[in-house]
């Protein structure tokens, strides 16, 4: 038995019995095909997480309507043509003795035309914030009608072979803005006070208990606060959960938020592990049935900690398996150390939600590809020299060692990791350590011969005579081209970031992208005073980042007392701090320090110096071309899957 013992302490739901207390939440992935059936892609997928040990699999948002898609490639049950489809995906969860739910859902005024088929409907003709598209209000007939699209659903995913079903009721999605003050603003039965309010919810339960009977598992997620003016509170949620057990929910999936407070739909990494924890504790005082918690969860010790309080019944997992989808299995064998953490950077929220993508995960290449991303042995063993202990680096030596190369990593720094360490310092960066004590780990258990403290000359590649070598020198920054950059007081970002580089009390940061930004919110943390300058021909703030990202970075970053000159062009640095272009004049922003982040420059020297000289030569991450951790570590997986 585990040490983690509660959490791996088996529960039932209605009935069903789980081996344990991790569920798997729902995430949309855009995995299914492009008219919303199920895929092999998507059965993959969801088996995986399955056989890593999951007790329950929740199967990601899927629309009740042809009008309540999210994406037009959003997984659908509006007819029975989607029946043998949803089959094969029960099978292939089944396979590993997990339990299988299907989360059912309209996503009401958070959609596009396009998505929708036509205008979106809602409760009321109010748009959301962030998609930008105006509603039209649900007729009372209409909204009959939907009751019985859920009740239908449900009887298609009861045929279909699901163990249970769970009505989304939080995030914003239809069922939520009709409990919610701030999007239901009717005058019929369904609006009004929160009995009334709540008159769709509870309808569709009742129609839904009707179509299958009291005793098959329901669940229902709900935003216990919603973080909005007039939005659901905790008070509120207290009574819609009392209301939803009394008429046969059997359990309460907890979350938080809407797509105009995506910072608690989805938490960024600034916000503490479990912060919703207290918003489910407090609702599971007012009810006996099971209780469920999502929001930063990815450490097992603290999942345990929060069932053996007594807080929750049960987890809810969601970035933490696309990451490592064996994490339940390796925290019931007590292998902690072997997970591969989520460290909420958002980049799976990016690629999904930002640019409407199939999901991808930045630590783990294989999400989505289970199949065709399979290591499999090798048949002729290399002497594999890696250079380069980043995270492209170090993910290329662990699969190479996998595969049963002999592997070489050497480092020209003290210690592993390279950019990942200097990543890590920011506000809410924090979790990006994890994974260099990953790697760390696993390079250790493989074997990998690391070399630290040890620059790599052409010289000593022909020393070492590999067969094959992988670059991973990452990038440089050199002073951009701006009058007074090598004046003394002029720092590089890397520099400061790192403790290299002492600054005063005023502070100039030049540079607008990501590390840019970063460094100002860090000084600012620091109690400095802190002014940003957008370098010229940058692009817009933050332009770096992910839509999402930068979506909630900026929202922090404006709310910080960081002053922010996003569109007046440096001219030059002086002893008393920079000359800035503003409103046709040239400014003085004075200063005791200066901060340049311009973009870096790919460290070529070495790849250069060995092209024709070695068997078989790869470059990857910043050393071929500067971008993020997750362009890093997929290069380096698929590099050392293919040697």
């Amino acid at each position: 038995m585990s040490a983690l013992e509660k959490l791996f302490q088996p529960i039932s739901i209605a009935g069903l019995g789980l081996r344990n207390r991790i569920i798997m939440a729902p995430m949309g992935t855009l995995f299914a095909n492009p008219d919303g059936s199920v895929s092999e892609r998507l059965c993959r997928y969801y088996a995986e997480r399955a056989k890593g040990g999951v007790a329950l699999v929740i199967v990601e948002v899927t629309a009740v309507s042809r009008g309540g898609k999210g994406h037009d490639r959003q997984l659908s049950i509006y007819s029975d043509e989607f029946i043998p489809g949803f089959r094969r995906l029960v099978e292939s969860v089944h396979r590993y003795q997990a339990k299988i739910a299907l989360q059912i859902n309209h996503t009401g005024r958070q959609t596009t035309v396009q998505a929708a088929g036509g205008q979106p409907v809602a409760p009321s003709a109010i748009p959301c914030a962030l998609m930008k598209v105006m509603p039209r209000e649900l007729t009372t007939e209409e909204v009959e009608r939907l009751v019985e699209e859920y009740a239908e659903a449900v009887g298609r995913a009861r045929e279909a072979g699901f163990d249970a079903v769970e009505f989304h009721g939080a995030h914003g999605y239809l069922i939520c803005q009709f409990l919610s003050a701030y999007s239901n603003k009717r005058t019929d039965k369904y609006g009004g006070d929160l009995e009334d309010r709540m008159r769709f919810a509870l309808e569709i339960v009742a129609q839904a208990k009707a179509k299958v009977g009291s005793s098959f598992p329901m669940l229902f997620r709900l935003s216990a606060e919603e973080h909005v003016p007039q939005g659901l509170t905790l008070a509120q949620s207290r009574i819609i959960a009392r209301r939803l057990q009394d008429a046969g929910i059997h359990c309460l999936d907890i979350s938080a938020g809407n797509y105009e407070a995506f910072q608690m739909q989805v938490q960024p990494g600034y916000l503490s592990r479990g912060c919703l924890v207290p918003l489910a504790e407090e609702i599971k005082k007012a009810v006996t049935v099971p209780v469920s918690v999502a929001g930063r969860i990815n450490d097992p010790v603290l999942a345990n900690a929060i069932i053996e309080q007594g807080k929750t019944d049960l987890v809810s997992l969601g970035r933490p398996l696309l990451a490592d989808p064996e994490l339940p299995n390796k925290a019931r064998d007590g292998r902690l150390e072997d997970i591969r953490m989520c460290t909420a950077c958002y980049y799976c929220i990016d690629t999904a939600l930002g640019y409407a993508q199939p999901v991808t995960c930045a630590l783990n290449a294989a999400l989505g590809r289970e199949e065709e991303s399979a290591l499999t042995p090798t048949q002729t063993p290399k002497r594999v020299l890696v250079v380069g202990a980043g995270p492209g680096g170090m993910e290329a030596a662990r699969v190479a060692a996998l595969r049963g190369h002999m592997v070489s990593l050497y480092e020209q720094g003290p210690s592993l990791g390279g950019q990942l360490l200097l990543a890590a310092v920011p506000p809410g960066k924090g979790e990006l350590a994890t994974i260099a004590r990953f790697f760390g780990e696993q390079l250790s258990k493989l074997k990998v011969q690391v070399k630290l403290d040890q620059r790599v000359t052409a010289g000593l590649v022909s020393e070492i005579g590999p067969d094959a070598v992988v670059i991973a020198t990452g990038s440089s920054t050199v002073p951009p081209d701006i009058p007074g950059a090598g004046l003394p007081h002029v720092a590089m970002a890397r520099d400061v970031i790192a403790g290299r580089r002492e600054v005063g009390q005023r502070v100039v940061v030049i540079g607008g992208g990501r590390v840019g930004c970063e460094t100002a919110e860090l000084l600012v943390n620091q109690g400095k005073d802190v002014t940003l300058v957008r370098m010229s021909g940058r692009g817009r703030l933050a332009g770096d980042m992910g839509l999402m990202s930068r979506k909630v970075f900026l929202a922090r970053l404006r709310q910080s007392p960081v002053r922010i000159e996003a569109t007046s062009p440096v001219e030059r640095i002086t002893e008393e701090g920079v000359i800035i272009g503003k409103d046709g004049q040239s400014t003085l922003v004075e200063a005791d320090s200066v901060v340049l982040s311009p973009a870096p420059t790919p460290d070529q020297e070495l790849a250069d110096g060995l092209k024709g000289l070695v068997p078989e030569l790869h470059v990857i991450g910043d050393s071929s071309q500067p971008r993020g951790i997750a362009d890093a570590i997929h290069e380096g997986f698929h590099v050392a899957r293919e040697l």
